[in-house]
């Protein structure tokens, strides 16, 4: 009876221990999101990857510190004026997106980051890369769609690779208006499952509909 005792009384020492540092977890994430928001310089998303990184490594099982520090990678590129160095901040948002995958291979928004991650390398040389990247993006949007058909940010993001394909190509207004709207209408309806889940997109979406779309209704 004694051993028992001593058997529940190490699980529930072992059980609060691990409910303690999941709550800590979670208290510095939604702290590093809420500066993500914030941020507008390299430094500034350079900070926050360095920050949603070391999370990643203490948290192996976790794919949103990976995905929010891939994310931050990308916006440095946006960013940047130099192509070479646009490509090794894109280098190291694909090593961290590929780590993600790893953890969570049917997410959706790892899918809608990799096709951003395309877009980031396409316009670092359109001439040159336009066609490969684009086409690399489009898959990815469309495998964030089969793993999450109400996925808004996938939507968008296709619609936006559409809006920018030459028309010959099957691109342009005309086909990419319907999906941008069915997104703007994926958009008003999404309810986060998890506080952690990105919510990015909409805003932009709905501009880049009134500036493209509105004279085609």
């Amino acid at each position: 009876m004694k051993k028992s005792v001593t058997i529940i009384f190490i699980f529930l020492i072992s059980a609060s221990a691990f409910a303690q540092y999941n709550q800590d977890y979670m208290m510095v994430m939604v702290k590093q999101k809420k500066s993500f928001r914030m941020a507008r310089t390299i430094g500034d998303f350079q900070s926050l990857s360095d920050n949603f990184e070391s999370i990643a490594n203490a948290q192996t099982d976790q794919w949103h510190p990976l995905y929010y520090a891939a994310f931050c990678q990308i916006n440095m590129s946006f960013i940047e004026k130099v192509g070479d160095k646009k490509d090794g901040y894109l280098d190291k948002a694909q090593e961290l997106i590929n780590k993600a995958i790893v953890i969570y291979p049917e997410e959706s928004e790892l899918f809608v980051l990799q096709g951003l991650l395309y877009q980031g390398k396409l316009q670092i040389d359109p001439a040159t890369r336009g066609q490969e990247f684009s086409i690399k993006a489009t898959n990815a949007f469309n495998k964030a769609k089969e793993f999450n058909p109400d996925n808004p940010r996938a939507y968008y993001l296709l619609g936006m690779n559409i809006l920018h394909t030459p028309e010959s190509m099957g691109g342009g207004a005309v086909a990419a208006c319907p999906i941008l709207k069915e997104a703007m209408g994926k958009f008003d309806k999404e309810v986060p499952d998890h506080v952690l889940s990105p919510t990015w997109g909409g805003e932009e979406n709905q501009e880049l509909y009134n500036r493209n779309c509105r004279n085609l209704e």
